[in-house]
This record gives structure tokens, C-alpha cells and sequence, in this order.
């Protein structure tokens, strides 16, 4: 397979079973960072990179569908461009250019269109946004139309909040002021309830989140994340948002970031593994059932970006403007440590006791349900 790091090819023997599975689930990983790179490949003059580099990764990994990142807050991912419309735009061109010319991957809009994909043995790749200051518009004015421009050029994952404050509600780094939704808001959610968008409610304040779940008349998505009950990371799930999400009937994705997974072990480089994972799940599935579990792996350590929060736009440690910190190692567990090594997480969930059918829905079931609710 072109493209594979030589490190691809240490890897450990997985059992029958999690094999089987692996090969009979479509395995969803709804939060990927690939263009982190991606961007940087081409600056650099490279063709053919999807092909060269992410697909070989991916279907390593046994990973079929993912849910790519080509725009955000932050210039950090939107080409490391200030104009961050614009640089959301250059990656969504350079992404379609590569579709153009490749065989192993097409965008797709819906869930039949994933499922025709996947049957015809390529990847299926989703294009979302992490935090919507690209869909604001003019200042002054509660326009929609970079939405709706958004949506006919794929965007159908919408997560709007990073750190801080967009037009339309709050994140985490703005949690002082206590603010929910912003009017512009409300009309946000509910134009991507008629267009047929899935909401990404990761990041937000308590009263920006509820906002979301009490306006949206569709499931949501919390794309990657933790549970505070495993780890105290304030960004992590409460109780009270697992419920919610249940009631929703929404998902939420399991990543593999170490500081939200185990606490403080990014600074301790203590070993971080999917077991420490599956103790997020088991509180999850306690809580709301195994129905509102999946996969947002959130990996972004790359052979050219490795451990992006060391180089986090506007400063080393930040983004937006405010500070997350510098990890002493690696912030990804140390098994999976990629994405080509994915296939191990049904390892994990087999060897922990859980059935066929709970491993498909976390794997990728779950996720396609919800695809099939909410994108049109």
C-alpha cells in the first residue's frame, strides 16, 4: 500500500472475532483532522495525497466513513488562513480536485449515499465544520446565506463553537458569561433541521448546549468527547448532557485524546489505551443504553503535524486566543496511537464482554442512524 508509514506495519494481532466484526460493520469516525496536513501537502506541491497518505491509513484501520474537518474557528484549520471563509473554501476545492481524480473515496451528502459507497469498496468522507465563524456573514446582519452556500458545497456536519464566542452562541472558554444561544443562533439550528444538516453540540457552554437541544427538532451529535464521571476535564460530558443526549436519541463520539480520556496524562505520559476508553462507554451505556455511543477519534498527529496543540493558532498552546496548554508527550493513547490502527478498538470492546450487536452499533451503527435522521 503506497503511502504507509513504516511504523503502520508494527502492529499487534487482533482475534477472529474483532476481525469479523471489523469486516461486517461500516466503521464511522465522525471527527477527523486529516486536512490539518492535507493543506500542507499540497502547499508543499503534492498530488494524489488522499490516496497516497489517508486511505491507506484508513482502511488499515478498517475505518470506511469519516467526517473530515475543512473549516473552523480557527485559522489553525481553515488553511491557516485569517480569511476564514476563504480558507474553508480552499479546502473544500482541494478536497473535491482530489475526489476528481481518485478511485478510493467520494463525498457524500446522506446516508445512502455513504452506504452505496462503502458497498462499492471506497471511503466515504463527510465534510464538517469545528465552530461556524464562516457562516456569520456580515457583520451587522443575521444573513444565512453562507449556510445555505455551504450546504451545496457539501457541508453537512456543523459544529458551532471552538473555544470561544461565535455570533450564534458560546463555547467552553466563554462558560463566565453564562450566555445560551444568540437569536442568530436559534435560526442557525433550525435552517440546518430543514436543510438536512447534523448538529455538532461539542465544545458548547451548559446554556448554549440545552439552547441547541430545546430548539432542534432533530437528533444531535457530540462529535468528541469524554464523561466527567470518568474524567474531570471541565470540557467533558455532565451527567446531565449524557441524559439529554439520550432523550435526544443523539450520539456521542469516543475520542482518543488523553487529556479528556485520563486526567492529567498528558502531563504525567502515563500509557493511555482504549481501555480507559471503554470506561466513558460503560458510564455512557449505564446512563442512556449503548444506542448513544460511537466513534470521533479527533486524531490529528500526522508525520507533518504532530501534536497540533504545540502549534495552535494565534500562539503555540492556544486557540483562539485562549490558552489550552502544551503537552509534555503524546496526546494521543498509546493504543490506537492512528488511525491505521483503529481495527483494535473491537479488540478492546471484545475482550471487555460486549455482544456483536453493541460492538456494530459503537463502531458505526449508531452513527449511520443517526446520518439517516438528520441528513438529507
Amino acid at each position: 500500500m503506497t503511502g504507509i508509514r513504516p511504523k503502520f506495519e508494527k502492529r499487534r494481532k487482533i482475534s477472529d472475532r474483532a476481525r469479523r466484526l471489523n469486516q461486517e460493520s461500516i466503521f464511522v469516525d465522525v471527527h477527523n483532522h486529516m486536512m490539518f496536513e492535507f493543506a500542507i501537502r499540497q502547499a508543499l506541491g503534492e498530488t494524489n495525497i488522499f490516496d497516497r497518505y489517508y486511505a491507506p491509513a484508513l482502511q488499515r484501520g478498517q475505518i470506511n466513513v469519516i467526517a473530515t474537518t475543512v473549516g473552523a474557528n480557527s485559522p489553525c484549520m481553515c488553511n491557516l488562513s485569517d480569511h476564514i471563509e476563504f480558507g474553508s473554501f480552499e479546502q473544500i476545492d482541494m478536497l473535491r480536485l482530489e475526489e476528481e481524480a481518485s478511485d478510493t473515496f467520494n463525498i457524500c451528502h446522506n446516508a445512502g449515499e455513504i452506504e452505496d459507497t462503502v458497498a462499492a469498496g471506497k471511503l466515504a468522507v463527510l465534510l464538517a465544520f469545528e465552530g461556524a465563524r464562516a457562516l456569520e456573514g456580515r457583520p451587522g446582519e443575521e444573513s444565512l446565506c453562507m449556510l445555505r452556500t455551504f450546504y451545496r458545497l457539501g457541508l453537512r456536519v456543523n459544529c458551532i463553537c471552538g473555544e470561544g464566542r461565535t455570533r450564534f452562541g458560546d463555547g467552553m472558554g466563554e462558560a463566565r458569561a453564562d450566555a445560551g444561544l444568540t437569536t442568530f443562533g436559534v435560526k442557525l439550528v433550525e435552517e440546518m433541521n430543514r436543510l438536512g444538516m447534523l448538529f455538532d453540540v461539542t465544545h458548547m457552554t451548559d446554556k448554549s448546549f440545552f439552547d441547541v437541544l430545546e430548539v432542534s427538532a432533530k437528533p444531535v451529535l457530540v462529535s468528541h468527547n469524554g464523561v466527567q464521571a470518568v474524567c474531570k476535564n471541565i470540557n467533558n460530558l455532565s451527567d446531565e448532557r449524557i441524559k439529554a443526549i439520550g432523550k435526544n436519541q443523539g450520539v456521542v463520539g469516543m475520542e482518543m485524546v488523553k487529556t479528556e480520556i485520563k486526567w492529567n496524562s498528558q502531563q504525567t505520559c502515563e500509557w493511555v489505551s482504549f481501555d480507559d476508553v471503554i470506561k466513558h462507554i460503560d458510564h455512557i451505556a449505564s446512563l442512556v443504553g449503548i444506542d448513544h455511543v460511537g466513534i470521533g477519534l479527533d486524531y490529528d498527529n500526522f508525520e507533518l503535524v504532530h501534536n497540533i496543540h504545540r502549534a495552535m493558532c494565534p500562539a503555540p498552546g492556544s486557540i483562539e486566543g485562549y490558552y489550552t496548554g502544551i503537552p509534555q508527550g503524546d496526546h494521543m493513547l498509546d493504543d490506537p496511537n492512528t488511525i491505521a490502527e483503529a481495527d483494535v478498538i473491537a479488540d478492546y470492546l471484545v475482550k471487555h464482554g460486549y455482544s456483536d450487536g453493541d460492538i456494530k452499533k459503537i463502531l458505526g451503527a449508531n452513527m449511520m442512524r443517526l446520518f439517516k435522521e438528520t441528513l438529507i
